[in-house]
């Protein structure tokens, strides 16, 4: 029992009641409705929302889908778990369907949902018939944003065909050791012999987001004792012995390094806007190009692993390790800009969201618009206490006197950027439904493990009175 949900009082009321399976499923299922219907609640008194939706697989090999919600209340915005509910084919339709059932029945209305994000994949934002396009025919207001952590993660998986057999001979170097028991304990015995800092390499896993560069950074740290362990097994003893496989692995291993930073702080997005997420990845983007004429200069300062590697061997990178590196920055600059230029520019004529206090008004507004920037902007009160890192909060606080701007505002403001709210919610999911407990329908538990309102213990008992002490 979570402490945070509830009261003292009410947690002791709770301990006092017979813990048979049953009552303890009904229990659940009691919090969890009482839950929901006071997000509902919410939802509805909240004049806009946005969803976050994603898909997966449980324990069973069942198709959940899970669905996070995203409005306003008390001058800020929050965001919670809406639901989650088992699908069959997971095609658009289908999808759709669960979806727009759920809104009808629980009296949410379409026309308030101005944001949508999703994955890539085609049933989610295909041109014709996808569950975006149908949410959109519903909203045609809404704003579908494609996840930012989903279009990084292409971006990093596109590789010149001579990284990509560097990282697929490292992949096989690591499962060789790690997916086989024995192996990996005699692994394990020759580092505790040799004194090292790690005792096991890492598993790389495609389904993880950016795995890769942990995964190859523990490689190298542990090159000298791998090599030695390999020594006579395998053919892949070769690579590692090979200067110039290991310069290019040195330097996956830092640029994959550098990419799980960036992904690192879009997991974190949900607290920031578009427009900070946007800022992060155009650094990003700068960087690769200054890293790009680093490599060019003969300076390798900007990948530490690299550089550890040439002065302790004093190894001279040759042109075609040094053009590879410079092509690899290049393809990844050209990427993210396929993937974000597009929704960056049309942005950039939005951005007096973000800063309300410049001189230079947007063409595209409308008079009413243009007339309550212009007074806003004048405003030195509010000029004095505005804070880029809350902007939600600043536009909520505005509503009244400046309605326009901040119907324009929120509805860029409020939308997701990533689904990492269902990734976590996935993550949760593994742990309540495991092949222990693979019969469990998860939609209850996993509503109270992930929902970030408190439960009312003492309301939820007091409705159900007379189930939890019946009268004999």
């Amino acid at each position: 029992m979570r402490p945070t949900m509830f009261g003292e009082k009410e947690v002791k009321e709770i301990e006092r009641i017979p813990l048979s399976n049953n009552t303890v499923a009904r229990r659940i299922d009691e919090m969890a409705e009482w839950a929901e219907d006071e997000l509902i609640r919410r939802v509805v008194c909240s004049k806009y929302y946005t969803l976050q939706l994603d898909e997966s697989t449980d324990v069973q090999g069942l198709s959940q889908l899970l669905v996070f919600v995203r409005y306003i209340r008390q001058n800020d915005a929050h965001e919670d778990i809406l639901f989650c509910k088992p699908i069959s084919r997971g095609t658009a339709e289908e999808i759709f369907n669960v979806i727009d059932s759920y809104i009808k029945e629980k009296g949410l209305q379409w026309k308030n949902c101005f944001g949508i994000c999703t994955d890539g994949a085609r049933a989610m934002c295909g041109k014709n018939s996808s569950v975006v396009t149908r949410v959109l025919k519903q909203s045609p207001c809404a704003l579908w944003t494609h996840c930012s952590l989903h279009r990084e993660a292409l971006v990093s998986k596109a590789l010149p065909n001579d990284f990509k057999t560097v990282l697929n001979t490292a992949v096989k170097i690591v499962n060789y050791i790690k997916t086989k028991p024995l192996q990996a304990r005699l692994f394990q015995k020759l580092c505790e012999e040799m004194g090292s800092l790690h005792t096991s390499l890492l598993l790389h896993t495609e389904v993880r987001w950016l795995s890769r560069g942990k995964v190859l950074t523990r490689l190298v740290e542990l090159r000298n004792e791998v090599t030695i362990y390999l020594e006579g097994k395998t053919e892949y003893i070769e690579s590692l012995l090979d200067k110039e496989f290991i310069l290019k692995l040195t330097y996956l291993a830092d640029i994959f390094s550098k990419l799980n930073e960036l992904n690192l702080y879009l997991q974190g997005s949900n607290e920031s806007d578009i427009f900070a997420v946007h800022d992060r990845i155009r650094a990003f983007m700068k960087k690769l190009m200054l890293w790009r004429s680093c490599i060019e200069d003969g300076k390798y300062d900007c990948f530490e692993t690299l550089e550890t590697f040439i002065i302790e061997n004093q190894v001279q990178p040759k042109t075609n390790v040094l053009s590879a590196i410079s092509t690899h920055l290049s393809l990844l600059k050209n990427n993210f800009d396929a993937y974000f230029g597009e929704e960056m520019k049309k942005l950039d004529s939005l951005n007096w969201i973000c800063n309300p206090f410049q001189d230079r008004l947007p063409s595209s507004m409308s008079t009413k618009a243009s007339e309550e920037l212009n007074d806003l902007s004048e405003d030195t009160s509010l000029k004095n206490s505005f804070n880029r890192k809350q902007l939600t909060k600043f536009w909520l606080s505005v509503a009244g006197n400046y309605p326009c701007l901040f119907d324009e505002a929120i509805k860029v403001l409020l939308p997701f950027s990533t689904s990492y709210l269902c990734e976590a919610g996935f993550s949760a999911m593994i742990s309540i439904k495991t092949k222990y407990r693979n019969k469990l329908d998860v939609s209850n538990s996993l509503r109270l493990k992930v929902t970030k309102i408190e439960v009312d213990a003492k309301a939820v008992m007091t409705k159900n009175r007379k189930q939890i002490h019946p009268s004999h």
